[in-house]
């Protein structure tokens, strides 16, 4: 299942990740109401918390991990990429641009001007440009075409 990660240069606008969850709750109908948003507090506390990592069916953050591993573990990190890969998650932040880099199935959306990476991007908006009322609702909309498309893609 596909995930969203925002993140950008502007400051993004309060709620913009539980808005664009709600968005999708609402017209996502293969969903059945199964998105979340995550904002950076909560990952946080689901990182800092070996319970609320198994009510989400979560892996064991760190814990296997061989200690001659290349890089040392980071439960935050490993919180984001386990939310990513379980789907339907709106994550926000700068973490979570860049530990879902690498996902093919999540849509990375920018705000502002990117300062480098931008192919690694599905959408860029400058939320100057937009009510802020308007940007959940074009942020849910185009990753449901790219959904979409992604999928009749993958049926032909």
């Amino acid at each position: 299942m596909p995930s969203i990660a925002v993140h950008g240069s502007a400051v993004l606008p309060r709620g913009l990740v539980q808005s664009v969850a709600r968005h999708l709750n609402e017209f996502d109908e293969d969903s059945g109401g199964h998105w979340l948003a995550f904002a950076q507090e909560l990952i946080e506390q689901i990182a800092g918390s070996e319970t609320q990592r198994g009510l989400l069916i979560l892996a064991e953050c760190c814990q296997c991990a061989a200690p001659e591993a290349e890089a040392p573990c980071d439960p935050l990190r490993r919180t984001i990429e386990g939310l990513a890969a379980r789907g339907h998650a709106v994550l926000e932040g700068a973490l979570a641009a860049e530990a879902c880099q690498g996902n093919p199935n999540v849509f990375r959306v920018w705000l502002g001007s990117p300062t480098n990476g931008a192919g690694m991007l599905h959408l860029i908006l400058h939320p100057e440009h937009f009510n802020e009322h308007s940007l959940p609702g074009i942020i849910a909309d185009t990753f449901l075409e790219w959904s979409n498309a992604r999928h009749l893609d993958s049926t032909r």
